[in-house]
């Protein structure tokens, strides 16, 4: 049974836009503090990597939030629905910015258990933001604009990273993490100022409510989902043991810490940039699908270009430079790919929960591999470790290109 929602304050797309990439900056924000700028001074002081794999554990709200999606999917959708998502993301922030605090005022960073409980804490609080954003930008923007949705979600996640990552790793080997901390907790009330324009929104652009109850079952159910889960986990694999390990890989390389966040903030926002415009332009210009196909290939050969250095038949400290700013672009344009698959796939009466169940495999499968390529560096050395990645993507591509996936 529908009935239909008063038109009222419809929210415009340039104002939903800003909305979008102030939050997912937030995101990555929090995500790179936890899995690029710590692992980086951690492996500068000599921290093994399998310790360092074992961190990011601490991400396991990101892995597991499909199970309070259901519950922040129906909050999201309760009276004036616009300006309840605006509750839900701000209360988020407003907890990120505590904990944050708590940790420039106390000494957690130096106490591995208690950095890591805050670090779930932040998390947990992010991915509540992230499960009401991405409901909001699937019902909000219509199917020929969702590529700009998604190069807002990946763009976000590159200037986080900067600030997350880079930032926070130039600042750390300047001054002191205390001041490092505050100036992210800054950034973080910086960019949730365009979150209180949902509180001024009364409700959705002429769209219909229904009785519908979302639920892990329907996802579940769906044979489009299920596809999905499929689709994100065999496309993720080289990438999500490669990503984690390329911070300690350019220390192992006898890269200082000062020159690495130099590269993290300046090389990553440019490669981010234009990663995230090809990525753009190929789904528009082709579809998502084919455009992901087309990064899996190019990311075999950057991988190969990884292994080369593993095995130290290359040492030239520009060409891998080079290296890491071309595979920054080719990741952001392959997840500007992936996540429109994943918001077309998701796109129905519940899309909060089912494009949460793709974002959680998408971490399962980083969280595994980060402490899979943790072991497997300490025990077997990078070339093992390049080698899986490249064989792995290889697979997906075979897979994917013979049509075993029908989407």
């Amino acid at each position: 049974m529908k009935k239909k929602l008063l038109t009222s304050q419809p929210l415009e797309g340039t104002s939903l836009l800003a909305i979008l990439a102030s939050v997912y900056t937030i995101q990555s924000l929090i995500g790179m503090f936890a899995v690029q700028g710590l692992p980086a001074v951690m492996r500068s002081e000599g921290i093994s990597t399998i310790y360092i794999g074992l961190f990011y554990a601490a991400m396991l709200p990101w892995a597991i939030k499909f199970l309070w999606a259901p519950m922040i999917d129906r909050q999201r959708k309760r009276g004036d629905t616009v300006s309840q998502h605006g509750v839900l993301i701000l209360s988020a922030q407003l907890a990120m910015v505590f904990i944050l605090i708590m940790f420039a005022l106390s000494s957690a960073i130096d106490h591995f258990y208690l950095l890591f409980i805050g670090l779930i804490i932040l998390a947990f609080a992010s991915t509540c933001a992230d499960i009401a954003t991405d409901g909001l930008a699937v019902d909000e923007l219509p199917a020929n604009k969702r590529h700009l949705g998604n190069m807002m979600q990946v763009g976000g996640s590159y200037i986080g990273a900067l600030f997350g990552g880079g930032l926070f790793i130039y600042l750390s080997s300047k001054i002191s993490w205390q001041y490092s901390i505050f100036t992210l907790t800054l950034i973080v009330i910086l960019m949730s100022i365009p979150s209180l324009l949902l509180l001024s929104k009364k409700t959705q652009k002429n769209k219909t409510t229904s009785t519908h109850i979302p639920s892990l079952k329907n996802s579940l159910m769906n044979p489009k989902v299920r596809i999905g889960l499929i689709l994100v986990t065999l496309s993720q694999l080289g990438t999500r043991s490669v990503l984690p390990m390329i911070q300690p890989f350019l220390i192992d390389q006898k890269m200082s810490l000062e020159s690495l966040g130099v590269l993290a903030a300046g090389g990553g926002l440019i490669g981010g940039i234009i990663g995230v415009s090809l990525g753009g332009l190929l789904v528009k210009k082709f579809d998502a699908f084919k455009s992901l196909l087309t990064c899996l290939i190019i990311e075999v050969v950057l991988f190969i270009g990884f292994l080369l250095y593993g095995a130290e038949l290359i040492t030239a400290n520009w060409g891998l430079q080079t290296l890491v700013v071309f595979n920054g672009i080719i990741t952001a344009a392959k997840f500007v790919s992936l996540y429109s698959v994943m918001m077309g796939l998701a796109h129905g009466e519940q899309s909060a929960v089912d494009f949460t169940l793709f974002q959680s495999m998408d971490m399962i499968v980083a969280i595994v591999m980060a402490i899979i390529s943790g072991f497997i560096i300490d025990q077997l050395g990078y070339s093992f470790h390049y080698s899986l990645a490249i064989f792995s993507t290889i697979t997906a591509i075979f897979i994917l290109r013979t049509g075993k996936l029908k989407i």
